[in-house]
């Protein structure tokens, strides 16, 4: 029986890149999605992934992360789990193919405003921005860049230009212009309206993955886009104005 290592919560050893094991393990089990085949490999999974990306994640807490870093990592807090909810989904497969965790101004996975590392053989990536906006908070990012596009149009510029390093993302958009929004059809920033998501990613090769190297292309993402992250907090502190339960919904 392999043996595990205990840590506190917030320290782990030095990130040193994931071992080809890693990358291994994901690639047979993209092939062998059934809970047969992890169990029989789950000391791996525990040893080469799991852990490898908490030791990623203790990179970035509060005592050691890169001077003005804006968010921060959290071992036990940011990483998303391995097993898949099947309750509503046709594809009944109980496993994730890849290995995620986020980095936020908490460490929780549920605070807006990330830094999203993927590990996936030949699909690696990492972003920044905002995901599944709520209601209030969507809203608020719309009227903003309905009534002033030229900023948006200026923050997304070093992120809309063709093969660049950097891109946007977005991860779903309505058809249509959203209620209350109709008047803007025709506005340059239209398409951006219709979304729901707000992101900056960048891909990141097997070879980047596995090197300590990683942390630099973490760091870089995060001071590209800082002034995008900026942006959305800088609208959710304003999105709950009306809400009295607004010191409920916005963190520190």
């Amino acid at each position: 029986m392999a043996h595990t290592l205990e840590f506190p919560d917030d320290i782990r050893p030095d990130f040193q890149g994931f071992s080809p094991d890693a990358f291994e393990f994901l690639t047979g089990l993209k092939k062998n999605n059934d809970r047969a085949w992890f169990k029989a490999r789950k000391d791996t999974y525990d040893t080469e992934i799991k852990f490898t990306m908490e030791c990623l994640l203790g990179e970035f807490t509060l005592d050691r992360r890169p001077k003005g870093f804006p968010v921060r990592g959290d071992p036990k807090r940011g990483m998303f789990r391995i097993y898949r909810d099947v309750r509503f989904s046709k594809d009944k497969s109980p496993y994730k193919t890849h290995c995620g965790a986020v980095l936020t101004r908490s460490g929780s996975k549920g605070d807006p405003g990330i830094i999203y590392m993927h590990i996936e053989p030949r699909e690696s990536f990492l972003s920044a921005g905002f995901y599944s906006l709520d209601k209030d908070f969507l809203g608020a990012w719309r009227t903003r860049m309905a009534n002033e596009p030229d900023e948006f149009l200026d923050l997304i510029g070093p992120f809309t230009k063709r093969r660049g390093k950097y891109f946007l993302r977005h991860r779903g958009a309505l058809k249509t212009m959203p209620r209350g929004f109709q008047q803007h059809a025709d506005s340059s920033i239209a398409d951006y309206i219709k979304w729901k998501h707000f992101l900056v990613g960048r891909k990141i090769t097997d070879k980047q993955a596995q090197s300590r190297k990683l942390i630099d292309l973490v760091a870089e993402l995060a001071d590209v886009a800082l002034p995008f992250l900026s942006y959305g907090w800088d609208i959710r502190e304003t999105a709950y104005e009306d809400d009295p339960r607004r010191h409920m919904r916005i963190k520190a």
